[in-house]
Parts: structure tokens; sequence; C-alpha cells
């Protein structure tokens, strides 16, 4: 090859003309022919891209080229893998006029080197079509199966609530019933235990408002800056000496002075002393009281001790629960008894709302997950929401992949997480949502609507 370049550049002078003499070579011929002697230079050293652009030069001179030049054009393509630019090159040298010397013969020579190659690059390429086609078509069938599942997937969900409705006005019978009985027993301790037993019934509300009429807890009153308790008539029943009161729930109400707490009974009797650095309110006849040794446990309304057990933290009761936090900082549930229902496994949890509770693990990665579970303690989810609401009549707010969409109580789907905020639903049963920086409201089935003049309008 070099032997070859060498006797190339021998005869450079001939390279505008073969007849032509340096007396009759014109400026453009002789710039040409520096362009492509500083082309051979580059390409002996290796600096295939510069004998290029010196290639480019002495053509633009000529403004036309030749053999040399296509010759070294291609072998400089041919060693930067430009092989379809240097086959090229190869056709423009054979379309011209030469002479077969042994710059012909390397031609022919690489002429075939370059086919080869440029068939095998042509049939990759045909290859990776097919293969990206394929892929492509895979797809397409993954995203068209993908939607039918989530389309059957929305459909089973929607008749599920639908025969839960039926469900439930069996269940409204039966609490209509058990309720009467309440009202025919006309007890605080009948009302009380109804609440208990029904804490999100369709009573519950009525059952409380009349609990509160019949037998009405004294009332907060603060007078000269001390929290004292009046009756119904606005008598002091309670004097205002305590730093801070709470409403009374259950009969007790929370106090504190000098920065401890404890709780008074509705004839002022501090029954639970004031000793602990902070106290809950007394649900289903317990209170989560706190030392300042930083260990919670649970009261009765005379101050006992459910148990032994200490907890390194521990929420009120709800709805029959309460989660407690062991030593090794994983929460789980008790129930009123003190007995474990929910083993301690889980990073946070959340409150029972309508049957189930938010609760949190930590993966591998370390992002925390949330998932629902039920009073049992099973999964009505998988852990797969970066945030999680309570449930709000059978319906909550999660949200994946930064979005926000609804589920029902039974995990099932109500709207694609596809919304940037999901309010919770107001009386009129729609919940104010945003997308894309528009607002719609949403309906319990997931449905888009638009409110006008007071009045909603269905967008899909």
């Amino acid at each position: 090859m070099k032997k070859t370049l060498i006797y190339l550049l021998a005869g450079c002078a001939s390279l505008m003309s073969l007849s032509a003499t340096a007396a009759t070579l014109t400026q453009a011929d002789k710039e040409a022919r520096e362009s492509y002697l500083k082309a051979a230079e580059k390409f002996t050293l290796g600096d295939y891209k510069e004998t290029l652009k010196y290639l480019d030069v002495a053509e633009a001179k000529l403004k036309a080229t030749n053999p040399r030049i296509s010759y070294l054009r291609a072998r400089a393509q041919y060693a930067l893998e430009n092989y379809v630019e240097a086959q090229k090159a190869c056709k423009t040298y054979f379309s011209s006029s030469f002479v077969k010397d042994d710059g012909y013969k390397l031609m022919m020579t690489l002429n075939d080197e370059i086919s080869l190659r440029v068939d095998s690059i042509n049939k990759e390429r045909a290859q990776e079509v097919a293969a990206q086609r394929t892929a492509a078509a895979e797809k397409e069938a993954a995203a068209q199966a993908a939607a039918k599942d989530r389309e059957l997937l929305y459909k089973q969900a929607a008749i599920r609530r639908a025969q839960d409705v039926e469900t439930q006005k069996a269940v409204k019978l039966q609490e209509d019933k058990v309720f009467k009985e309440v009202q025919q027993k006309n007890t605080k301790e009948a009302y009380q235990q109804f609440i208990y037993d029904y804490p999100c019934g369709y009573n519950v509300a009525q059952a409380k408002s009349e609990m509160n009429k019949k037998w009405p807890s004294l009332t907060k009153v603060l007078r000269k800056n001390k929290y004292g308790y009046v009756n119904k008539a606005g008598d002091l029943v309670i004097k205002a000496k305590y730093d801070y009161g709470a409403d009374f729930s259950e009969g007790m109400a929370r106090v504190s002075r000098a920065g401890k707490y404890g709780f008074v009974d509705e004839q002022g009797k501090e029954v639970v002393p004031l000793i602990y650095s902070s106290v809950s309110s007394y649900t289903y006849g317990w209170a989560v009281v706190k030392t300042s040794d930083n260990e919670a446990f649970f009261v009765n309304k005379k101050g006992e001790k459910m148990n032994e057990t200490v907890y390194n933290d521990a929420k009120s009761f709800s709805e029959g629960l309460a989660p407690v936090q062991n030593e090794f900082l994983k929460y789980g549930y008790i129930d009123v008894t003190g007995n474990e229902v929910v083993p301690c496994e889980y990073n946070t949890a959340s409150w029972f709302h309508e049957g189930l509770a938010v609760v949190s693990k930590k993966m591998d990665n370390g992002k925390i997950v949330y998932a629902y579970i039920n009073k049992s303690g099973s999964l009505v989810t998988a852990f797969e929401f970066e945030d999680a609401k309570d449930f709000q009549n059978g319906i909550a707010s999660v949200k994946k992949n930064g979005k926000y969409g609804l589920i029902d109580k039974f995990g099932g789907p109500i709207a694609e997480c596809e919304y940037d905020y999901i309010a919770p639903f107001n009386n009129d049963g729609y919940a104010l949502a945003k997308k894309n920086g528009l607002e719609v409201y949403l309906d319990k089935e997931g449905v888009q609507w638009a409110k006008a003049n007071g009045k909603y309008i269905k967008l899909n």
C-alpha cells in the first residue's frame, strides 16, 4: 500500500492533466496539487479526516475529480469505516479514465472488500429493522393486552361496588333495627355501645346528637387564662384552674397544669392524676398516656393500666383498634383487650377508617411505600402507593408515579392515577381534581364533570 501510494505521489505532477507541465498549470491547478499532496501526507500519517478535507479542497479547485483523488478518498473512507462513502469513491474511480497500474489492482481488491462489508451492514440493518418491527409489534400487543386487562379490572371493580350496594342495604336494615332498640332502651350506655359497634354507621351521627342532647357534656370555658367547665345552664361545675382543658370524651376531659397531663370526670374529680407528659382523649374506654421517659401505655377511666405492656409509641383507639409501636420502632395494632391483632411490622400505621387503615414499609432502595389493611391485618392492596389517604364513604385517594387516583374499599380502581391533586369528596358527591392545570370534578365512579353556574356537566 505504502509503495503504491509513493508511486502515485511520484506521478502527482500529472494530477491535473497527463500532458500538463508545471509551466502550463493554472493557479487553481497548482493549489489543487498542493492540497492533494497534503491529503496524501495526512493519509500516510493516519489522519484520515484531514485527508478528506484536503481532497475536498483539491476537487473544489479543479471543479472536478480524477482517479487519484477517488483512489485516496476510497482508502480514507475505508479506514474510517465509512463503507458506503468508500464504495461511492470506488465507483467514481472505475467510471473514470485510469491507468491499470498497481493502484488499480489495489482498488479492485478494496472494492471487493467494501462490497462485502456493505452487504454485511445492509444485512445487519435489515435484521435490526425486522427486530425493531417485531419489538414494536410485541410492545403494541402488550399495551393492548394491558389496556384490556385494565378495562376488565375496572369493570369487575364497578360490578363489585354495585353488588356491595345491595349488601349495604341489608347492613343498614340491621343497623336501623339495632338503633331503634337503643332508642327504646334510652340509656347513655346503650347509645355509647351503639357508637362503639357502628363507628361508621348510617345512624352514628344521629346517635351522637341524641346522646349529647339527653346527656349533655360539660363545656370548657376560659377564665383569667385558666380552663374550667360549665354545665348547660352556664354554672361553673369545675373551677377554672387548668392551663389546658380539652372537650369531654366519654365522660372524661384531658387537663394539664404545670406541663403535666391527666383527666377529670364530670364531677371535677381528677380520676387520673396529672403526672403524664402527654395523654390522648378516651375512646372505647381507654386513653393513651405517656411518661417523661417516653413510655406509652393505656389506662382505663380509673387510671388503671390495661396490662404491663409498655410501648415506644401508641395512638388512641379507632373502630376498636389502636396503633402501637414496639421497641424495634415497628407499628401494629391491638384490640380493646390489649391483644395484638396485627403484628408490629410496619414503619407507620394510621387510625382505622371505614374498616381500613394505611400502613407503610421501607423498601430495600430506601423508598417508603403504602398499602391498606383490614382489621384482621390482611392486605387489601399491595405496597405500591407513594401516598394514601383515609377512606371516605368507600373511596380513597392514592398516589402512584407522582399522580393521584381513586380506589374503592376492595382495592379496586375507580380513577386512574393521572391527576395532580384530588380533594376530599364534598357532600354533593363530587371531588375537585386538577389535571394538567385544569380543574375537573370526579364523581364516585371516577367520571369527570365540569361545574358551570352551580350545575355539573358530564365530560366523559
